[in-house]
């Protein structure tokens, strides 16, 4: 029997101090709104939001500008150039660092948590009714997180920020937990188990394309999935890729992202 490690985590409620300096940062001079589940800065160009231990998105820090956008405010005019990758990197781990954000903020028990960033400069295309033509729009920094080596993904895991010209975030979203630590050890649901359980249920279904599915990828990872309250566990789970059959024109079926629960 193959088992895995279910890891619970305990989301960071960050203290006044550490929110307010990290607003007076991005020059956001608003209203404070401090509750049981949330500490919210309301500004006039951007809002800093934080969700306490009870919130569904609890320990998340989320920044937003909330005048600036990635779209040319004049499209006639060339779009400014976005900062370069490494200074976009070299930004958010200067400010993870100094507010300490992030899930690899924590303490660790029993479990090995990793996590490393990086970033790319994410180009559109623009039509002028003859020639497309593309061009750098901003800057995209992902965090990726491994618990004991296996990937853990969801809506509260890890960071990510999108810069578009200057240092200042566009959006700024980060995970930071005070602990996290080995809950329990679970069964492990083999791959080929896993698998089976989601043909078998599309064998029963009525509609020509749920019955002739194959399987693209599948990945074992953590997902940090919204608090529902009880404990705050990170749930093993197999992500698995389906793709429908093509239609009699030969064009490519849909695909579908699948999750089935990787313990018993």
């Amino acid at each position: 029997m193959t088992t895995i490690s279910v890891a619970r985590v305990r989301p960071a409620a960050l203290d006044d101090d550490r929110l307010r300096a990290l607003a007076e940062a991005f020059r956001i001079d608003g209203d404070v709104v401090r509750t049981e589940e949330a500490f919210a800065l309301v500004g006039k160009e951007a809002t800093l939001v934080h969700g306490g231990p009870g919130n569904r998105l609890a320990g998340v820090t989320t920044l937003v500008d909330t005048v600036r956008g990635v779209a040319a405010t004049d499209p006639e005019k060339e779009h400014p150039e976005p900062l370069p990758a490494e200074k976009a990197l070299g930004v958010t781990a200067e400010l993870t660092e100094r507010f300490g954000l992030g899930p690899t903020a924590a303490q660790f028990d029993g479990v090995r948590l990793e996590s490393t960033i990086d970033a790319t400069v994410v180009q559109a295309v623009r039509f002028d009714g003859k020639e497309r033509t593309r061009f750098a729009v901003k800057t995209d920094v992902r965090s990726r997180v491994t618990l004991d080596g296996i990937p853990v993904t969801g809506p509260r895991a890890g960071l990510n920020a999108t810069f578009l010209d200057d240092g200042r975030p566009l959006s700024l979203m980060a995970t930071t937990w005070d602990a996290v630590e080995l809950d329990h050890e679970a069964e492990l649901v083999e791959e080929g188990e896993a698998l089976e359980r989601v043909l078998e249920a599309a064998r029963h279904r009525k509609e020509r394309r749920g019955t002739d599915l194959k399987v693209v990828s599948s990945v074992l990872a953590y997902w940090a999935a919204p608090y529902e309250g009880g404990a705050d566990l990170l749930a093993p789970s197999w992500f698995i890729e389906l793709a429908h059959s093509a239609d009699e024109y030969g064009n490519d079926g849909p695909k579908q992202l699948v999750r089935v629960g990787a313990t018993r």
